[in-house]
């Protein structure tokens, strides 16, 4: 199973008397660690910071992502203050940290982004549940507005970020703190949804980050509109964070389930499908549990159907095997042996033979057509073919291994070499002799439609010749007549 890995970083109190006097995000980070370091939710391997200087959290954050392999999942979490400066530039205020020198002090958003962006990992969740403030000098706005752009700070592939906020509440003025916010809610709303499995939206068994965060938003919004929660996931299918420990059948699949009507006992059998081909473990054994049930249902359509569902479920992990999974000598073993040959490659044995090399083989003798003539009028010993063509033979049962050259083998009756030519015998017809063929019956009749249309030509020919020399011998008198006119 891939690692899942968690560093939670909680910071509630600060040497800087101003931030002291900033509303401080809910304390629930220990809650949140009890939450995803539980092998039956989450199984997280966590680590927590509570207090601890800019140095440390630095340092730690880098060591957390050194190593770390892309199938890996890696949840950083950050609560407490985040400050903006008169750049624009964001900071995440520790414990030592100082309004006055937040690029020494703080650790810089900047910093966490490329620390984001050197992880191997395809799979990275940032949660920040931050009340965030503006740090410029008095009387002096802020030259980047009071949006904080958290998400825009964050961007990359493989990352999942959620935010409680994304403006700033506070700014300070000199010594003087200007605005207000109330205490966060966004985390203790993270943990509910985790702890009870609520935040599985879909009944599927799993808590995703997209579920996370749609439970979240609601709840915090309900509870506290002024609050506005926000999301951008730029990764691969889903990211799985918990799973909901006290998942059970959905109701509509219940209520299906139990219903006398046979053609809801089949929806409900199509969710059971759903639920066993995307849930987890704990959903694909209930399922397959109900779906079993099925098999004995009293409508031949519903048990049918369960009855198919089983039999595809059984022949699943044959099927699954790949041919990288069979060892090499299993798939040399699996394969039609070379040496053995069908009658469609007797061709390319002759042609082989021909050169007087030809491979050992083991070919099954069957019947084989030479040009036009009937098997049964050619004979020939076994193992007697001609290098020049093949000679019909009566199916043998068992396959000839030939060892060699047929022609270079006594077999009883003589020998023909392949040099030689074929002895014309009675059984052997020549190869100069072919088998006289015969007009079939459409070309006979174009053969002598052929044959009327050249005589009926002819036959117009000689009319007008005869015609010609009649004429010639009336001219005069005709001519005569013309002129006498």
């Amino acid at each position: 199973m891939a690692g899942r890995h968690a560093l939670l970083i909680a910071t509630e109190t600060y040497a800087d008397p101003a931030l002291r006097r900033l509303t401080a995000p809910g304390g629930d980070a220990r809650a949140l660690a009890e939450v995803l370091s539980d092998p039956a939710i989450a199984g997280f391997e966590v680590t927590t910071l509570v207090d601890q200087p800019h140095h440390v959290v630095g340092e730690a954050i880098g060591e957390f992502y050194r190593g770390r392999r892309r199938d890996e999942l890696t949840l950083l979490y950050f609560t407490g203050h985040g400050v903006k400066d008169d750049d624009g530039s964001l900071y995440l205020a520790m414990a030592n940290t100082r309004r006055d020198s937040l690029m020494f002090t703080a650790l810089a958003a900047e910093q966490v982004d490329r620390a984001l962006a050197g992880c191997a990992s395809r799979q990275k969740v940032l949660v920040l549940d931050c009340c965030y403030s503006g740090a410029f000098p008095a009387g002096k706005l802020a030259k980047a507005g009071t949006d904080v752009h958290t998400l825009e700070r964050f961007q990359g592939r493989g990352r999942a970020v959620l935010t409680a906020s994304d403006a700033t509440q506070y700014s300070f003025e000199g010594d003087s703190v200007v605005g207000s916010a109330a205490r966060s809610v966004f985390t203790r709303h993270l943990v509910a949804g985790l702890r009870d499995g609520s935040a599985d939206l879909d009944r599927d068994g799993d808590v995703t980050v997209d579920e996370l965060y749609s439970y979240v938003h609601e709840h915090v919004v309900a509870e506290m509109p002024r609050q506005r929660p926000k999301h951008q996931s730029d990764v691969e299918g889903r990211i799985v964070l918990a799973r909901n420990p006290r998942w059970t059948l959905p109701e509509y699949l219940l209520h299906g389930l139990a219903s006398p009507i046979a053609s809801d006992r089949l929806t409900a059998l199509e969710g059971l499908r759903r639920l066993n081909r995307v849930g987890n473990e704990v959903v694909r054994a209930r399922t397959e549990t109900e779906i079993r049930r099925l098999v004995d249902d009293d409508s031949r359509m519903v048990s049918a159907a369960a009855e198919a569902w089983v039999a595809a479920a059984a022949e699943a992990p044959a099927a699954e095997m790949s041919a990288s999974d069979v060892p090499a000598a299993e798939l040399l073993a699996s394969d039609v042996p070379v040496t053995e040959m069908s009658v469609a490659e007797v061709s390319a044995v002759e042609a082989v033979e021909v050169e007087g090399e030809l491979p050992v083989v083991d070919a099954p003798v069957e019947e084989v057509a030479l040009v036009e003539e009937p098997a049964a009028e050619v004979a020939s010993p076994v193992g007697g073919v001609s290098p020049k063509f093949a000679v019909a033979e009566a199916p043998v049962a068992e396959p000839v291994a030939v060892r060699e050259p047929v022609s270079a083998r006594p077999t009883g009756p003589p020998v023909v070499k392949p040099d030689a030519p074929p002895p014309e015998t009675e059984e052997t017809p020549a190869v100069s002799e072919p088998p006289e063929k015969k007009l079939s019956r459409r070309a006979k009749i174009y053969l002598l439609a052929g044959v009327a249309v050249l005589l009926a030509a002819l036959a117009i020919v000689l009319v007008v010749a005869l015609s010609d020399s009649s004429g010639s011998s009336d001219s005069p008198s005709s001519g005569y007549g013309t002129y006498s006119r």
